[in-house]
Formats: C-alpha cells, structure tokens, sequence
C-alpha cells in the first residue's frame, strides 16, 4: 500500500489537504446524498470526494 510505512504515510500525507486518507464511507455518504431528495436541483455535476487533493498544485505532478 502508499502507505505501508510511517515514512511513506507521511509523504502522502503532504498530498492530502484535508489530512486523512478517505474511505469507503466518504463515496457512500456522497452517494446517498446525490440519490436524496437533498440532491434533487443537482442536474450534470461533477463532485470530487478527494479531500482536497485536486486543489492541490503539486498533486498534479505526482506530489
């Protein structure tokens, strides 16, 4: 796994802005709020569940 020593943890810990790996858990919440009635004037959206990582510049070239 990336993260399969503290040493590499924390290299891509750099990469995460929000501070933790995500989990499956953070798809499912999503998921069920797109399919509730919360969700229902969000038509053709893209939603990144990525803890940030996306806004982060150097994510872009591999950290």
């Amino acid at each position: 796994a990336a993260w399969s020593t503290p040493e590499a943890y924390s290299a891509l810990m750099t990469l995460v802005p929000y501070g933790r790996i995500g989990e499956p858990e953070d798809i499912a919440r999503t998921a069920v709020w797109l399919a509730s009635d919360e969700a229902d004037y969000v038509t053709g959206a893209t939603l990144f569940v990525d803890g940030g990582m996306t806004l982060y510049p150097g994510f872009a070239h591999g950290g």
